[in-house]
Parts: structure tokens; C-alpha cells; sequence
């Protein structure tokens, strides 16, 4: 155990990772005049929204998009003066089952779709309208049943087995008989929102320029304001002394702060955590499962279908759908080329997670003959594989009892994880959110540490 000098004066926080959330609460702190320092692994900004160069412009790693109800992000935007560069758009959804490619984004195309019996179809109908209007808080019903008996229960066996049960299994692989169904509540009634009509499209959007925008503008924000932000480094651990956390180990280095925030995934953060703690809070912690994600990148001479996403339920293709990335965001830059994203998710302990790139792309530019016959390999100019090791967490039936705080018991020590969000998704929107409201409960910590000893009696502003 170490014993840190306590400053006076003006707080320092110390951030470890500048994905969304590590992002966003250095914002907020540096904007009530708190001196921040944000240390980043990757040598980019942004995390699991992070991008890479392509040609004169940048391209997002992993596909995301914009709902109608991602109000902390459009905020975020504004906040920016990035809003000019919102751009929304009516997307067409596909279906690929039983070797054949359907249209599934418009209620037309679900009366059309031939697999599914009349009554089948105005159950379907029927119950995603249920969903879409319900309250948020309903999802807590949900939260003790597993999801595929409250899919079966909701929709109907049928339906379940053609266009859940693959989904489902294809997201979380071993791991989907222990998801609790409040997740696919949540992701239903997320994109149901984005319908403004029960007859329309999904209405989804992007941002010009792409993640990386709002990525940098949050740092330049933290920079012009004093704070610091290191990439390419990696945090080896924490220094505690006897009245808490107060500083960091990194790449030799022993900076001191008067309050730590982790936002790495929980997996990552366990492994530079004291061993000595314990108690039911790091129990929690440690129970909490991540699964990975292998994305493929292509970018290919001419569109594969007419549809942004596309879902998979056929058992030669062990993809959890394709995403046709340009079919939402043009990507003018790329002169007419497409861009496919190609994701499975698979646990980073299994060993298809560490096959070499030559070998993923193999197997997953095999697949898209099967989308398109007239696909040839010969379309592609580009390609990419990207991995993330903790993608996911399993929210599990009851995952509720699992979620920490984003206050540990640790004194001046706070985290923030995907987790946190349950039962919602990990967006960027819902990442943003969740560095935010870290950022206030450090700051209220400050206020109260303030209020309740003198400062000017040599007493600490430490949180």
C-alpha cells in the first residue's frame, strides 16, 4: 500500500479508455473546469466506434447507425455543432431463408413472405405493435424469463424457429439459452421506434463524416480545455493507499489523480484490479460473461442486394447478418463502391476467434454466392477483418442482480460497462449517456466531499 500526496485546488480525474464513454465523460468533466486525462490502448480515438482511413476519408471498424430515440446522441451532436451533419434515411431490411432472398422491412413484405401462415403473421404483427408501444419499464417483466420460451410464448413456435431462433443463435452461440428476454424486448422496441408509420420503413440515420466526427470533436473539446489524452498506451494498474485509488500505472509511468474512471470492458478491467479485493460488488463483477465479435470488411466494386441489413437464417452461413453499409450512408468518397460488413459473434476463448484473417475472409466471402449468384470474388477491391474481444455482455435471466454501480466500493473509484445499459444496447447514443452520467456522479461526489469537510482545514478535494 502506497501513500499519495493530496493536492488542493482544481480536481484531477483520471480515465482509463477513450472509446464513447471515456470520451464523453472527459467532455462533461472538462466543461465544469475538472482536469482530466484520458488513457487509450488503441492509437484512435473511440473504441468499438472507432475508424481507419479509406481513401480521403474515414470508415467506420464495426456498423452503426442512428435511431429515431438516440436522443443522447443527437443532443450530443448539437452540443457540437455537428447536427448540420445528420442525415436520416427510409432502409429496406432483408431476409435470406431457405436459400432464397426476401424483402422483411416494410408490413407488405411480412404478408408476402411465404413461410409464414396468415395467423402467424397477425400474431407477429400484432405483438411487435405491443411492443413498439409500450412503456420503457415493461421490460422488467421480462427480465426472469429466458428469451427464446418468451419469444415462443410472444410469437408462436413458427415464427420463433424462421426468424428468432437463428438470430438468437447466431448473436450469443453457446450462450443463448441463458439470455434473458428483456434484451430482445429492448432491441425490438428500439427499432420500433424508428417507424413514425406503422407502413413505413425504418427510418435510421448517420452522420456524415462518420463516428470518427463526433469521436474527435469530443477530444479537441477535452484538449482545448486543458485535459490530456494518450493513445497507444496501456494502463498495467491502480495505486491504492490507505484512503483509496489515487493514481495509475502506465507504461512505467505513475500519474496521481484524485478519482479514477474505467470505461474498458469489465474483462479487462479485472485484470489489473488488486487481488485483494473482494466482497459482493467484484463477485457481481467477475460473474458477468462477454462474448466476442469478428467483423469482416469488404469493399466491393458493385452493391451485393438492395437492402442495408440482412438477416441470415440458413445453416451454411454462420454470420449474424450482413449489413450493407453504403445502402444507408453512400460514402461519396468511395466513388459507387459498397461496403459490406460480415459479423460473428463467437467467444474470444473459442479458437476460430484467433484464425488468421486469410482464413476468416475465406470462409465468410464464401457465403455471399449463396446471398448473390452473380457475386464473384474478383468484386472485391478491399478487405478487412476486425476483432473485439469483449463485444457483448450476456445479460443473462436476472442479470439485474448483477449490474454494478457505477460507483465502486473502492473509495474514488468509479467504472462504467456495457453492462450498465441492460437491458438496453450498446450504441454509441447509450455509450455517450453512460460517460455522462459517470461524469455527474463524480461531480456530485465533489460537491458533497466539499460541503461536508473544509478544504481550507487542509482536508482533501479527493472523491
Amino acid at each position: 500500500m502506497e501513500t499519495c500526496k493530496r493536492r488542493f485546488g482544481q480536481l484531477k480525474v483520471g480515465i482509463i479508455g477513450a472509446g464513447a464513454a471515456g470520451l464523453a465523460a472527459g467532455y462533461q468533466l472538462a466543461e465544469q473546469g475538472i482536469s482530466v486525462e484520458l488513457f487509450e490502448r488503441d492509437k484512435t480515438l473511440g473504441g468499438l466506434a472507432g475508424s481507419f482511413l479509406l481513401d480521403n476519408g474515414y470508415v467506420e471498424k464495426f456498423y452503426h447507425f442512428i435511431c429515431l430515440s438516440d436522443f443522447t446522441y443527437l443532443d450530443t451532436l448539437k452540443e457540437l455543432k455537428l447536427d448540420h451533419r445528420l442525415r436520416w434515411r427510409l432502409t429496406d431490411m432483408g431476409q435470406y431463408y431457405n436459400g432464397r432472398l426476401y424483402s422483411f422491412g416494410r408490413p407488405q413484405d411480412l404478408f408476402l413472405f411465404p413461410h409464414l401462415g396468415f395467423t402467424d403473421k397477425i400474431r407477429f404483427a400484432r405483438e411487435i405493435m405491443k411492443i413498439k408501444s409500450g412503456e420503457w419499464k415493461d421490460w422488467k417483466a421480462m427480465e426472469g424469463v429466458p428469451v427464446n420460451d418468451w419469444l415462443q410464448q410472444t410469437f408462436g413456435p413458427e415464427v420463433f424457429r424462421i426468424l428468432h431462433e437463428p438470430l438468437i443463435r447466431l448473436k450469443f452461440g453457446k450462450y443463448a439459452e441463458k439470455l434473458s428476454a428483456s434484451w430482445m424486448w429492448a432491441r425490438i422496441h428500439r427499432l420500433g421506434k424508428s417507424r413514425t408509420r406503422i407502413r413505413q420503413r425504418e427510418k435510421v440515420g448517420y452522420v456524415e463524416g462518420g463516428s470518427q466526427i463526433i469521436m474527435d470533436a469530443l477530444g479537441d473539446s477535452i484538449r482545448k480545455r486543458g485535459g490530456k489524452i494518450h493513445l497507444g498506451v496501456q494502463v498495467q494498474g491502480l495505486i491504492l493507499d490507505e484512503s483509496g485509488v489515487c493514481g495509475l500505472r502506465v507504461d512505467g509511468e505513475e500519474p496521481r489523480f484524485d478519482a479514477i474512471l474505467s470505461t474498458v470492458p469489465l474483462p479487462a478491467l479485472l485484470r489489473i484490479l488488486p487481488a485483494q479485493l473482494s466482497g459482493e460488488y467484484w463477485t457481481h463483477l467477475r460473474n458477468i460473461e462477454s462474448i466476442g465479435v469478428i467483423c469482416a470488411f469488404l469493399r466491393i466494386k458493385k452493391s451485393l442486394t438492395k437492402y442495408f441489413w440482412t438477416n441470415i437464417n440458413d445453416p451454411r452461413i454462420e454470420l449474424a447478418g450482413i449489413i450493407e453499409y453504403t445502402n444507408l450512408n453512400p460514402l461519396p468518397h468511395l466513388k459507387g463502391d459498397s461496403i459490406i460488413y460480415l459479423p460473428q459473434y463467437i467467444a474470444s476463448t473459442d479458437e476460430k476467434f484467433s484464425r488468421k484473417d486469410d482464413q476468416i475472409l475465406a470462409e465468410y466471402i464464401g457465403y455471399l454466392g449463396f446471398i448473390n449468384p452473380d457475386f464473384q470474388r474478383s468484386d472485391i477491391r478491399e478487405a478487412f477483418v476486425f476483432r473485439e474481444r469483449y463485444a457483448q455482455p450476456i445479460c443473462e435471466v436476472g442479470f439485474t442482480k448483477d449490474i454494478p454501480e457505477i460507483k465502486t466500493p473502492l473509495p474514488r473509484f468509479y467504472l462504467t460497462d456495457s453492462s450498465q445499459l441492460h437491458p438496453d444496447d450498446r450504441t454509441i447514443s447509450n455509450s455517450i449517456g453512460l460517460g455522462k452520467s459517470a461524469a455527474e456522479r463524480i461531480l456530485k461526489q465533489q460537491s458533497e466531499m466539499i460541503k461536508s469537510k473544509s478544504v481550507g482545514a487542509g482536508l482533501s478535494p479527493a472523491v
